[in-house]
């Protein structure tokens, strides 16, 4: 069987991809609640806006593995059916649970006393079918399509090797194609980000990056890392302002122009993220790097759990005092984070059965070496006995 070696800078894109989808999610309230007029209301637009990169990375991180992993390798029913399993216990299982959680702690208390016990659970059946048990559930419901699709993409890929070369204008292909005929012909007005084919051209630069992976990472040198990040820029600030000027200035231009923008900015911020991981792995000082390590191996678990966190901090009202109200945000950042992580390291350390709700959690993680002679020995028989196992995504 063909292994891949792991690669240890994915952890650091995981980690400041949830930093993203929890920043987002932090400052939602902030966008809606208060006043455009406040001197930090485009502080708060350009921090909910910038940082929605995080569920574009991921998806474009479980294509990069999957196909890194799977492209060298023989699809027989001994893969497939091993696959398939572990796409139930990690991804499947956990997202079913937190869905009935999300929809007992969400759903229960806001129905009329006369809802039966039947319609609820017709109701809740529904929303697990279409990833709407709870609004940041999407995103594993679309992870799930794009399980069941890789197999026969995989295959594709594998006997039509120059196809993956074209990949990266197919995924956009793809999306947009479905962007037009949904806006002409289909006209599904809620529930698109619970589509796959929204988000194809973000599997399709994955799937390209993961079987090119050396002389994808190699060809961004000089002057092509500062176009991408001059475009990501560009980009990311076009997509700030289009929603400032919507939420600030009530000016509103076609949904295609947000899509578009939302589209470029995601899609390079993937790239950087995953360029700025080796640069950060290399120069940043190992416990900061070993504590990204760590948020990164967590980050699944934290971006099912998080939003429990969010849902009993918002209880509180802090509306009355200005000041209290913005820090309030940030303590929403930093309690959703640090609550939500300690869960899920405690859970994971603790409870054999934590895989069910979190999914797997790696049994080994590529901490970097802190100039002690005993963690450095502790470390490289950490790295001996690592296993290459493809991760939740």
């Amino acid at each position: 069987m063909n292994q891949k070696q792991q690669i240890n800078e994915l952890f650091i894109v995981r980690a400041l991809a949830i930093l993203g989808v929890i920043m987002v999610h932090a400052t939602s309230y902030a966008t809606v609640e208060l006043a455009t007029s406040s001197s930090l209301y485009p502080l708060y637009n350009f921090l909910n806006r910038f940082f929605a990169f995080g569920t574009a990375t991921f998806i474009f991180l479980s294509a990069f593995v999957l196909f890194y992993s799977y492209y060298n390798r023989i699809l027989d029913k001994q893969l497939l059916r091993s696959f398939y399993l572990n796409r139930l216990k990690y991804i499947v299982l956990p997202y079913v649970i937190f869905s009935l959680i999300y929809y007992v702690v969400v759903v229960f208390p806001l129905s009329p006393d006369n809802n039966s016990f039947s319609g609820l659970s017709r109701d809740f059946l529904l929303k697990l079918a279409t990833g709407k048990a709870y609004d940041h559930l999407y995103f594993i419901f679309v992870l799930i399509q794009f399980d069941l699709l890789f197999p026969f993409l995989l295959r594709l890929f594998q006997k039509k090797k120059g196809l993956v070369k074209h990949g990266l204008w197919i995924g956009f292909a793809i999306q947009w194609a479905f962007v037009f005929l949904n806006s002409y012909y289909f006209r599904i007005t809620v529930g698109t980000g619970s589509i796959a084919l929204s988000y194809m051209s973000y599997y399709f630069l994955g799937a390209f990056a993961g079987v090119y992976y050396p002389q994808f990472v190699s060809w961004f040198k000089g002057w092509k890392n500062c176009l991408l990040v001059s475009l990501w820029l560009l980009f990311g600030c076009l997509y700030v302002w289009i929603y400032y000027v919507m939420r600030v200035e009530n000016i509103y231009y076609n949904a295609k122009w947000y899509t578009l923008f939302w589209n470029l900015y995601t899609n390079m911020a993937a790239l950087v993220l995953l360029l700025l991981s080796f640069w950060l792995y290399k120069r940043f000082p190992a416990w900061l790097i070993n504590g990204l390590i760590r948020l990164g191996a967590s980050s699944f678990g934290i971006y099912l759990f998080h939003m429990l966190v969010l849902r009993f901090y918002r209880k509180f009202d802090f509306s009355g005092i200005p000041w209290l109200y913005h820090i309030s945000v940030p303590g929403a950042f930093f309690g959703a984070l640090l609550i939500s992580w300690i869960v899920v390291v405690i859970v994971n350390r603790y409870f054999p059965w934590a895989w069910m709700i979190f999914g797997r959690s790696p049994k080994h993680l590529p901490l970097k070496y802190n100039g002690s002679p005993y963690n450095s020995r502790r470390i490289t028989e950490k790295r001996q006995s690592i296993k290459h196992k493809t991760t939740p995504y």
